[in-house]
């Protein structure tokens, strides 16, 4: 009896020491991310929206949404509408951070960088 006692006090203390370690990393990743967060967005001296531009921007969707004039209309100045060659550099910016973002997401979820991790047998 005290062997298994023994046996499971033993796996209780292996499960508790592994949770802390990845509690602790969590928490600090964080802390690290929040403050990062915080420069840039006083670098950048960004702020949330006024109740009245959100309410605004709300009225419109929701004006675009039930008349379906003002959809066509705005299908029309989207056909007509040609981008310039600053418009598109900007937009292969955007698609390139997008992709980079894609990318450090997969690496963390595989927790590797090529290929996924082959499963372990019991």
């Amino acid at each position: 009896m005290s062997a298994i006692v023994s046996k499971a006090s033993n796996i209780l203390t292996s499960i508790v020491n592994k949770s802390t370690g990845l509690l602790n990393s969590t928490i600090y990743w964080a802390k690290v991310g929040g403050e990062l967060s915080k420069a840039i967005y006083k670098h950048e001296k960004l702020s949330p929206p006024s109740f009245k531009e959100f309410e605004s921007v709300y009225q419109q969707a929701l004006k675009l949404i039930k008349s379906p004039k003002d959809q066509e209309k705005l299908f029309q100045q989207l056909k007509q509408y040609k981008p310039t060659q600053q418009h598109l550099v900007q937009v292969g910016v955007y698609g390139i951070q997008l992709a980079a973002f894609f990318s450090v997401g997969e690496i963390i979820g595989r927790r590797q960088i090529v290929g996924y991790p082959k499963p372990s047998h019991h």
